[in-house]
């Protein structure tokens, strides 16, 4: 591509400050609708509340909030290739663009503080139970690793939560981090003088529900500030390689409507295991394999989802260093991280913890293909409930542990043996672990996972924003976030319908046509030639970028 004339650059800097700006104002507007409609404080008066029993079934309202979804997704990816193509032209040596840097972080600010005003009641209620198990470490010694909610059932904001009868289904990581949030919220509350353990728990009093208020709130900054370090760490790892993808990297992430929903709104502990991952990932970047391991184990001990990615970094560690170092690096790891992990578990019970934790999720299904086809298999077929239980709990282990394995060894394959490589080389050797960990990611969400939700899509946000020039990353995971956030309002609303309407299996599998149907129509949108795996990850022009740099070491 023939590069900008000089004298253009500064009308091109100055067009796309406009539409950026055009796309913060609109966007801003959108998330203020929603600010409006469903406000934090008057949505307290109900435990059980959604968005839709906030407002009542109502049709017009229903479709105007996936409308809003839709235009927001729209100046999303608006966005995104504005700051591709912008990338593209700019030839000059200044490739750090920090002007461009600062206005999607403003943006981001912008959004997640309008946000953090709106009930959490239609996203989710996970926050809740995040506020409640907070304060059982905090304030009653309590330990959600051993003992249910139940125990406390007379303590306040018992009734917001939605797991009242089962222990808590996280790592000590998060429990720490959690109960540092309760202890800070306490504190704080007690030097402004709102904390007060006399009066009626919230809906029955004002003071009550204000303090629950700064309880959320309190989560969500938490997951706010760690979806900015995450920001810092996508912005550090890309910008090794490819610094003129930093912006398009960091507005993928920042200001994806999901992301934004699930962390400004939502609270999510998904946070905490995605700023360790990308830890990891940063490490093994700098060819630090042994703390890369750690790291991702540690990850682990916010959610045992991390380990999705255990068998990547196993077969990138022998493809790289050798099979001989690899062993030594695994046992070495191993062994450190189960030291770590006893340590982190043994003032919660240790590990005899776990066994309780994984039987009582493991009967829960819901929002997946395989939630359909439980249903399907025993309340269509007439299967035997114990033996469709069992299909649908442990052929999706396989099939992912299958694929697993596959992906990374079918991408990991073409480069050259250890040895020397020039600068662009390893940087298309390193886009490969990328994209063997986003394809995982989403290979996870389709067949192994047999419970979804809609922020799950983190666990493959944070790894797509590595390859933000992909078309996978730029035209297709937008349209899969936006079924996603779509199909969980939607649900809500199909819920509030009276259950004679209802059929369990029908429903079920629209919501999971709603929530894939999006990204499926995208990918069949694009050209034919592009639909192959390898250039759905990849994108030729990545090598532009890579060879751009390469001319400035």
């Amino acid at each position: 591509m023939i590069p900008a004339h000089p004298l253009q650059k500064p009308i091109q800097d100055r067009r796309l400050l406009l539409r950026m700006g055009a796309a913060i104002l609109s966007s801003a507007g959108l998330y203020l609708i929603l600010s409006i409609r469903y406000p934090l404080g008057p949505s307290l008066v109900d435990p059980r509340a959604s968005w839709v029993s906030q407002l009542g079934p109502n049709l017009a309202w229903i479709a105007g909030q996936i409308a809003i979804y839709l235009v927001l997704t729209l100046l999303y990816i608006t966005v995104i290739r504005q700051l591709i193509t912008h990338a593209r032209r700019d030839k000059t040596k200044d490739i750090e663009m920090p002007w461009h840097i600062l206005v999607i972080i403003l943006g981001w600010l912008v959004f997640s503080i309008i946000l953090m005003t709106v009930s959490p009641m239609g996203e989710s209620h996970d926050i809740f139970d995040y506020a409640f198990r907070g304060r059982m470490m905090a304030e009653y010694n309590g330990n959600p690793l051993a003992v249910t909610p139940k125990l406390y059932e007379r303590s306040p904001y018992y009734y917001y939560i939605a797991w009242h009868n089962n222990v808590d289904t996280y790592g000590p990581l998060w429990e720490i981090s959690s109960a540092g949030v309760a202890a800070a919220v306490r504190q704080g509350a007690k030097v402004f003088g709102w904390w007060n353990t006399g009066f009626p728990s919230c809906p029955d009093s004002s003071a009550s529900c204000q303090l629950l208020s700064f309880y959320l709130i309190g989560y969500r900054l938490l997951a706010v500030t760690l979806t900015g370090i995450s920001a810092g760490l996508i912005a550090v790892i890309v910008g090794k390689t490819r610094p003129r993808l930093v912006p398009a990297a960091l507005s993928i992430w920042l200001w994806n409507p999901l992301t934004l929903m699930a962390t400004a709104v939502g609270g999510h502990n998904d946070l905490v295991m995605m700023v360790l991952f990308l830890a990891s990932l940063w490490l093994m970047q700098r060819q630090r394999p042994y703390l890369a391991l750690i790291v991702l184990i540690l990850a682990a001990h916010v959610k045992l989802t991390a380990l999705i990615w255990m068998p990547i970094y196993a077969l990138w560690i022998i493809r790289k260093w050798g099979l001989r170092r690899a062993l030594l690096l695994g046992t070495g790891s191993l062994f450190s991280g189960a030291l770590i992990s006893w340590l982190l578990y043994l003032p919660f019970g240790g590990w005899n913890t776990l066994p309780q934790m994984l039987t009582e999720r493991s009967i829960f299904f819901g929002s997946s293909f395989w939630n359909v086809i439980y249903l399907f298999l025993f309340s269509q077929q007439g299967v035997w409930i114990p033996t469709a239980f069992y299909l649908v709990n442990n052929l999706p282990n396989w099939l992912f542990l299958a694929g697993a394995v596959l992906i990374p060894v079918w991408l990991f394959s073409f480069f050259p043996k250890r040895g020397h490589m020039s600068f662009e080389m390893v940087a298309l050797v390193e886009s490969k672990l990328w994209v063997a960990i986003t394809l995982t990611a989403i290979f996870y969400l389709l067949v192994g996972a047999y419970w979804f939700q809609h922020w799950y899509l983190l666990w493959v946000l944070v790894p797509a924003a590595l390859i933000p020039n992909s078309p996978f990353s730029r035209n297709i995971l937008p349209w899969l976030c936006f079924g996603a956030l779509a199909a969980n309002f939607s649900g809500g609303f199909l819920l509030s319908l009276p259950s004679e309407d209802i059929n369990r299996t029908f429903y079920n599998f629209l919501i999971v046509l709603i929530i894939w149907a999006p990204g499926l129509i995208a990918y069949l949108c694009l050209k034919p030639a592009r639909r192959s795996l390898k250039l759905l990850f990849d994108d030729e022009m990545d090598i532009m970028f890579i060879q751009d740099e390469t001319s400035t070491q």
